[in-house]
């Protein structure tokens, strides 16, 4: 039976920050909630093969799946990040690459 572990970067941070633990506790239980809700995206990208073998191995101890991992990180990593919008035209931009089949099937 796979364990309900929740991924951190404990090992990254400093020991004798217990703050700083604490914020990392705090922002994985919001990352967990904005996973369970909202609309989504599917991403395809290369990775490096070492990459992919520790996650998969760490996925595999800890009970949680590919995506948990790489969405609780990115979570991580913009934590403490300024982000600024693209711009509207940018936005607007028409998609490159093959059409949903959903769209195929209404156009026919």
């Amino acid at each position: 039976m796979a364990k309900n572990k929740n991924f951190t970067f404990e090992s990254l941070v400093p020991t004798g920050k217990s703050a700083e633990v604490a914020a990392l506790t705090q922002s994985n239980a919001v990352l967990n909630a904005i996973q369970e809700t909202g609309p989504s995206t599917k991403v395809t990208f290369d990775c490096p093969n070492e990459l992919v073998e520790q996650m998969k191995d760490y996925g595999y101890w800890e009970g949680m799946s590919q995506k948990d991992i790489i969405i609780e990180a990115l979570g991580v990593f913009f934590e403490d990040k300024k982000i600024r919008e693209r711009p509207e035209k940018v936005k607007m931009r028409k998609k490159v690459g093959r059409k949903p089949k959903a769209l195929k099937a209404f156009m026919n």
